[in-house]
């Protein structure tokens, strides 16, 4: 990656002096924004721009060159990339579209795309981009304008698409934040978002990573990089409204569809994921400033009103107002005018004019203990008193680097001021102070996350060991037969998992039931063992409540007719299994697994039973998992409070429930060929969790 940022020489490829002619305006920029290295031009009409000469072809340049930017036809692409190769050019950036994005042929131009770019040893960025700009050499080659003066910052920028990277370029320079590295990278045919993060993380010149994708190459890759990443790694993840799924076989594939694991990985490898740009600004803002290490605040306004807003947003957002010491306080009544206003925190100093004692003022409160970080908000007419407001703040900025405390500033002032002070200050200013106390909480989210992460690395097996044999031997017949797993056989496997499960038998035939069987005492429950039945109560396939023997045989018998003559499925058998007998403070769960394309193994529990599908809410994480992960996991089930007993109720045995958690994860990564899993519903109670019914779903079926 160092290669494509910190090339010596460039050549542009597709540049005429026509006006409409793109590839001449990314030579323009890196003449405009000053790189340093060689700059060569090509193109098929030849002539000269901005002094430099366009070659006809490759061959007339005798030079190395470390890169090579295309912006022609894509059909002529390939060929140029081939060329390339023979040149001994190694990065490339393919600025053209028409490939893969527009199918049938365009996906042929992209296979052979990635041929070529294999025979020769190259990598390159694209098709269908904007390329790459490093504002360390002036390296700038999209294809629109970018102006002679990129602001220099600590920010890198990773997007799907040019036209978004631009945006949030243009974003953060309004706002006076600078950029280190940015990077549209197309159609990711060949390097996708997760290697151009792993460079950013090891650049020493980027600090903040801030990444739009509208798909993702390899969730997996993208979390691991997440978790042991020092540098905040900030996601606009769109494009999901097509990813949603209507139920299918499996409770867990519908309650976890795609958008769901999306954000549940992200957030479990300490990634921020945003929907929306006012957050996502606003937490690379807070993130310029020092970190709050607990949830004092201070807030110091010029105006009661905005104090009483600011305080309301504290309140919602979980943070302290603790109070000023009394000295401190005296000092300032010293200062007042009229001593209309109640000093307290918040502080109101509508009553004072003093832009230096509100500088001392501001001091003093950060070197209380009680304090982690100040709110400051300051209304100004521009004119009037923007000198003095311009030298307030930069003292404050400088305050808030000497006492590791952050001052989020929000000032009121017209807006073309702000655009000034933007530009002018170097520390990021909120426009609202809900909005800056709404950043200073992610803030504490965020380090608290990566706090965690650090402290939870170990995973613990299940004790005991789940019996892989058994396991393996029940899923090599099944899948040997390339039939879906059975009823029977799933609760099989959840026994030999470490579930504990009711006693159960198989009726194969419902006539040749004999005096003896079931072997174990009733009450029963009677249900259908057949391929194609996904919910067994939607065809009469469960029957509960059966107390003797006579009343079993008759149900078994009335069960095989009706799902024979309905075609609902194909009727393999019945089971009967023991009936647990509930007690108080007994909770029906679902604790679940699936496979997800991008991430891996994903872990669910949630509210079980029938209302699986009507409650739908439910916790999840990808697997494997710390204990600390999965009691997260219970904590976040809306009510998780019933699990400690409530209203004389027992609490139920969490550790039993974990242990079920952790073992549904340990079945995910160790045998691949699982698609999903429902353990539904899982019977929580004061004395363990019992296993009732299991779905287990093969990826080939």
């Amino acid at each position: 990656m160092k290669d494509l940022f910190y090339p010596s020489s460039v050549v542009v490829i597709g540049v005429s002096t026509r006006w409409t002619n793109l590839g001449k305006e990314i030579a323009r920029n890196l003449f405009t924004c000053g790189f340093a290295g060689v700059v060569r031009l090509v193109g098929p009409q030849g002539g000269a721009f901005f002094g430099h000469r366009i070659h006809q072809s490759l061959d007339e340049i005798d030079e190395p060159l470390d890169l090579a930017v295309i912006l022609t036809p894509a059909a002529t692409v390939p060929g140029i990339l081939e060329q390339c190769g023979r040149r001994g050019i190694r990065r490339v950036i393919i600025e053209s579209g028409g490939f893969a994005e527009f199918g049938g042929s365009g996906r042929q131009l992209s296979d052979e795309l990635k041929f070529i770019a294999k025979e020769y040893g190259i990598r390159f960025i694209g098709p269908n981009c904007i390329g790459i700009m490093n504002t360390a050499n002036g390296l700038a080659v999209p294809f629109g304008p970018m102006g002679k003066a990129l602001r220099r910052g600590n920010i890198g920028i990773i997007a799907q698409s040019g036209g978004v990277a631009l945006s949030l370029l243009n974003m953060f320079q309004g706002e006076g934040l600078g950029t280190s590295k940015f990077a549209a990278v197309g159609n990711k045919l060949d390097i996708d978002e997760n290697e151009m993060l792993q460079y950013y993380i090891e650049d020493p010149e980027t600090e903040v990573i801030c990444i739009y994708l509208e798909s993702i190459t390899d969730g997996r890759r993208l979390t691991e990089l997440g978790k042991a990443s020092p540098k905040p790694i900030i996601v606009h993840k769109s494009n999901i409204s097509s990813l949603s799924r209507v139920i299918a076989q499996s409770h867990t594939d519908a309650l976890a569809n795609d958008d769901q694991v999306v954000d549940a990985a992200l957030a479990q490898a300490g990634i921020m994921r945003f929907r929306e740009m006012h957050s996502y600004l606003d937490f690379v803002k807070v993130l310029q400033i020092p970190r709050m290490k607990g949830r004092n605040l201070g807030i110091v306004s010029r105006s009661g009103g905005h104090a009483v807003m600011a305080a309301d947003a504290a309140y919602l957002q979980g943070f302290n107002l603790p109070p000023f010491a009394d000295k401190f306080l005296d000092e300032i009544r010293k200062h007042v005018r009229a001593d209309v206003i109640r000093l307290g925190n918040p502080l109101d100093l509508g009553d004072l004019f003093d832009f230096d004692f509100y500088i001392w003022i501001i001091e003093n409160t950060l070197l209380q203990e009680n304090i982690d970080g100040v709110l400051f908000l300051h209304t100004y007419a521009p004119g009037y008193e923007g000198t003095g407001t311009r030298r307030l703040l930069q003292s404050l900025a400088d305050l808030a680097e000497k006492y590791s405390k952050p001052i989020a500033l929000c000032l009121y002032t017209r807006q073309s001021e702000i655009a000034e002070l933007h530009q002018d200050l170097n520390y990021p200013i909120f426009v609202s102070p809900e909005r800056a106390v709404a950043a200073l909480d992610m803030a504490i989210k965020y380090n608290e996350r990566k706090l965690f992460l650090a402290a939870n690395k170990e995973i613990t097996p299940p004790d005991p060991l789940p019996d892989v044999a058994s396991i393996r031997a029940r899923i090599d017949s099944v899948a040997k037969e390339r039939r879906s797993i059975l009823l029977h056989e799933a609760l099989d496997i959840a026994r030999a998992l470490g579930l504990d499960a009711p006693e159960f038998a198989l009726i194969e035939d419902p006539a040749r039931l004999g005096p003896a069987f079931p072997q174990f005492a009733g009450p029963y429950a009677l249900k259908v063992v057949a391929e194609g039945i996904s919910h067994k109560s939607d065809v009469g396939g469960v029957v509960l409540g059966i107390t003797d023997r006579e009343t079993l045989e008759r149900t078994a018998g009335e069960m095989t007719k009706r799902i024979q003559s309905s075609s609902a499925g194909d009727l393999r058998g019945l089971i009967v299994q023991q009936m647990v007998t509930r007690e108080p403070g007994d909770l029906e769960l679902i604790v679940g697994g699936k496979r997800d394309p991008h991430f891996g193994p994903v872990v669910l529990v949630g509210h079980g039973g029938i209302m699986v599908e009507v409650l739908a809410r439910m916790s999840l994480r990808t697997a494997p998992l710390p204990e600390a992960e999965i009691e997260e996991m219970i904590e976040e089930l809306p009510g998780s409070e019933i699990l400690g007993g409530v209203r004389g109720l027992p609490p139920v045995d969490r550790d039993a429930l974990k242990d079920a958690i952790a073992r549904v994860a340990w079945l995910m990564l160790n045998f691949p060929e699982i698609d999903s899993i429902d353990i539904n519903p899982v019977l929580v109670s004061p004395s363990g969790a019992r296993a009732l019914d299991a779905r287990i779903f093969l990826k080939e079926f």
